[in-house]
């Protein structure tokens, strides 16, 4: 008998207890949000934290910055604008005129006499003949600086009066160089022209121009 009047007595208190809260006005319960603020660390003290170490707010994406950098390098293009007619190319072959050697150096492009030709690219003239004087006849040089490497670019048998530049002058790429003619050793007009490497070893136009400009 006394153990059970001991347990009605402490299953009683709790309701007791709840009796006198409400009578005395106290909450009966903690919501989480009072929780929170008894920890005394809002969750937007956290964010704001973090943004100001990412350097950007909250819904707004880093942007990106492009590269200002060249892809490919200066320009590189042919000496005409449209394709022109080979009529010989890179390499050994039958000398075709007295005095013509039997390895050419170069292309010979055929777009017709009187046609402008063009720098392939920026860059400064090294050397010109103004007059017939045999070989290259009335020609250019330039010499350029592409893929971090000289390179220097011939053109031949212009006509006569036609040269357009002077030794020492920068040009850009697609600047009139001249006009195709028939001066020095030659068969009939055409461009003679040639890519020396390093100012000095010649290599196949035809290769050389299309990996960096593009087909004819």
């Amino acid at each position: 008998m006394v153990f059970a009047a001991l347990l009605i007595t402490v299953l009683a208190i709790p309701a007791q207890a709840v009796d006198r809260a409400a009578a005395a006005g106290l909450p009966l319960s903690v919501t989480a949000a009072e929780a929170g603020q008894a920890q005394g660390l809002a969750v937007g003290d956290v964010l704001e934290a973090t943004i100001a170490r990412d350097g950007y707010s909250v819904g707004q994406a880093p942007v990106a910055v492009a590269s200002t950098a060249a892809a490919t390098g200066p320009a590189v293009r042919w000496p005409f604008p449209t394709a022109a007619r080979l009529s010989d190319t890179f390499g050994p072959r039958d000398a075709p005129c007295a005095g013509c050697s039997t390895f050419h150096k170069g292309l010979d492009l055929l777009p017709g006499e009187g046609t402008p030709v063009h720098a392939i690219a920026d860059g400064v003239v090294r050397e010109v003949s103004a007059y017939d004087d045999g070989g290259l006849g009335v020609h250019a040089v330039l010499d350029h600086t592409i893929d971090g490497r000289q390179v220097s670019s011939v053109y031949a048998h212009f006509q006569e009066g036609s040269l357009a530049v002077a030794v020492g002058q920068a040009v850009s790429v697609g600047d009139e160089l001249g006009a195709v003619g028939s001066t020095g050793q030659s068969t009939g007009p055409h461009l003679h022209f040639e890519i020396l490497l390093d100012g000095v070893t010649p290599t196949d136009p035809f290769a050389w121009l299309t990996e960096r400009a593009g087909p004819q």
